[in-house]
């Protein structure tokens, strides 16, 4: 008996459960239904500054005064021309990530029923394991996870929401991105415009419960005759999958839906995705200035011990997702508002943080206050009243005889509150091993694509940052010098000796793809190759370079 009442309990507790969740919900809204709020026209920034020259920089470039100001007067051009930040947009994925890692359009066929062609071939002879010595993922492993990506938006909904398949179509078989589509169901209910439907029908609803009966005049009657001819009991309904708007979307929903589709290639290369638990920063010229970061990608170590304990080695590929859904006001031109600028300068302090911890490898931290005596040693400056105005408190509670088996309790007074001294919080990450992974040793940048696009014929990595708005993923690849990294973390002063802007390595050249719609097929599968290959050459063999 007992047996029965807890299958009983735990038959409930499921149906509770999984009634609760997007892919369980049994609503049917494929009904006519009030409309919901208009859908969100979409908006990208397109801020696209350019390289300035030596004598354009000037002698001398006061960062944190600059950057200081910012919340005061908002951000301007000069905080982009201050760092010598060049933008190239909707550069196709040739362009950005590394060509000879990108998966083949042959790998999107059935390899049981296709050939490989002679460039996937030569990709996969150049990688046959990875720098974390697993074995490298080959076209069946590619191929495995985005014919998931390749189903119709319909066919996986069903799927995911568990209703039977439409007629004549084989139902989808959703493995390694359930969670993705789970949370695309959600991002489409505030987005998706392709099923949008309006129409008009008389409201019998109200007419029904005003409860006419047979004691109303003729003239009532009239009167409401003339009401329904005039349109007036006209009720407007909508049929398709938006229950909302875009700019309501609650961020959660793009957020999960990003980090599961990466997470999901990740897992292939034997990485994973971390988010932070602490407040990202970055380091400029002495000044902590707060990041908005979501997650980054990480290797997982070598040792299974440290894999265990939660390890990560990294960072190799940023996520930044964000709320904006307008990025200019009606009277600010294309690529001038202020929100687009503030919007590119979020996507560099990301991709500069990324590149500072990067640069940490076989470094220490330098604790501030370490060694210091304002962090150590106790003073006091006299004064009438005792420190903090107490002369003399009593903090330790003695215990009374009828209480002496209890365990004595001592309460840290204000003044000894104010005696501790401690050091500032520390900035690394605890838990993560910094490495530049996939960073030619031989290599000043931490990337050595040539300005033209071409990759120059020695191994080395790049920054990278996949970059979410709306329901959309661009990929940005970053070019930066480690002098440049250097100088951004010297304090003021030395920073002025330095005459950095007049220096050939002062530039930051940016590359960003065109948006991809995660709602589209083609360009889903589109940013799949491109993760991909960022991940192949970031967790490639380097054994044979370094050698």
């Amino acid at each position: 008996m007992l047996e029965t009442i807890y299958m009983d309990d735990m038959q409930e507790m499921w149906e509770s459960l999984t009634s609760c969740t997007p892919a369980a919900g049994q609503d049917d809204k494929d009904g006519p239904r009030e409309p919901p709020p208009l859908a969100t026209p979409l908006d990208f920034p397109r801020c696209e500054p350019s390289k300035l020259s030596v004598s354009e920089l000037g002698m001398s470039n006061d960062l944190v005064k600059l950057f200081s100001s910012t919340l005061r007067t908002g951000p301007t051009a000069k905080n982009l021309q201050a760092l010598n930040v060049s933008v190239a947009n909707e550069l196709s994925l040739e362009q950005v990530v590394p060509t000879d890692l990108i998966p083949d359009l042959s790998w999107l066929e059935d390899p049981a029923t296709s050939k490989c062609s002679k460039s996937s071939q030569a990709a996969l002879s150049k990688s046959n394991s990875l720098s974390n010595g697993a074995p490298a993922p080959g076209r069946e492993d590619f191929f495995v996870r985005v014919k998931e990506l390749l189903y119709d938006n319909e066919d996986a909904f069903r799927a995911i929401q568990r209703k039977p398949p439409l007629p004549n179509r084989q139902p989808a078989r959703i493995g390694h991105f359930r969670k993705f589509w789970e949370g695309l169901l959600l991002v489409a209910e505030h987005w998706d415009t392709s099923l949008d439907k309006y129409s008009t029908r008389k409201d019998t609803e109200n007419k029904s419960a005003m409860g006419i009966d047979e004691l109303h005049s003729e003239a009532t009657e009239t009167e409401l005759k003339m009401e329904t001819d005039k349109g007036e009991d006209l009720k407007k309904t909508y049929t398709g999958r938006r229950t909302g708007t875009g700019r309501d979307m609650p961020g959660k929903y793009r957020e999960d839906t990003v980090f599961v589709f990466i997470e999901t290639l990740t897992w292939a290369f034997r990485c994973r995705l971390e988010q932070p638990n602490s407040q990202q920063i970055l380091e400029l010229q002495g000044t902590m200035i707060p990041i908005l970061h979501a997650a980054s990608v990480h290797r997982v170590p070598k040792d299974v011990r440290e894999a265990r304990r939660g390890v990560a080695e990294g960072p190799m590929l940023g996520v930044f997702c964000r709320e904006q859904t307008s990025f200019r006001s009606l009277d600010e031109a294309e690529g001038e508002g202020k929100q687009e600028i503030l919007d590119l300068l979020r996507e560099t302090g990301v991709m500069l943080m990324l590149a500072q911890k990067r640069a940490r490898e076989g470094k220490e931290e330098e604790v501030p206050g370490r060694g210091k005596w304002w962090a150590n040693a106790p003073r006091w400056g006299s004064g009438a009243g005792g420190e903090l105005g107490v002369a003399n408190e009593e903090t330790t509670e003695h215990p009374t005889s009828s209480e002496s088996s209890r365990k004595r309790v001592k309460k840290a007074s204000r003044m000894d509150a104010w005696k501790s001294l401690q050091p500032p919080s520390r900035i690394w990450e605890r838990g993560v091993t910094y490495q530049q992974i996939g960073k030619d040793k031989n290599s000043e940048h931490d990337d050595v694509s040539e300005p033209n696009g071409r990759a120059q014929t020695h191994p080395s990595t790049r920054i990278y940052l996949a970059s979410s708005i709306n329901h959309h993923i661009s990929i940005l690849h970053l070019r930066i010098h480690q002098k440049y990294i250097d100088y951004l973390q010297k304090a003021p002063a030395q920073s002025k000796i330095s005459n950095a802007p007049q220096q050939s390595w002062y530039a930051l050249e940016m590359k960003r793809s065109k948006w991809f719609d995660l709602l589209v097929a083609n360009d889903r599968v589109e940013a799949m190759r491109g993760i991909w290959a960022i991940l192949g050459w970031q967790m490639r063999d380097m054994t044979d370079a370094e050698d």
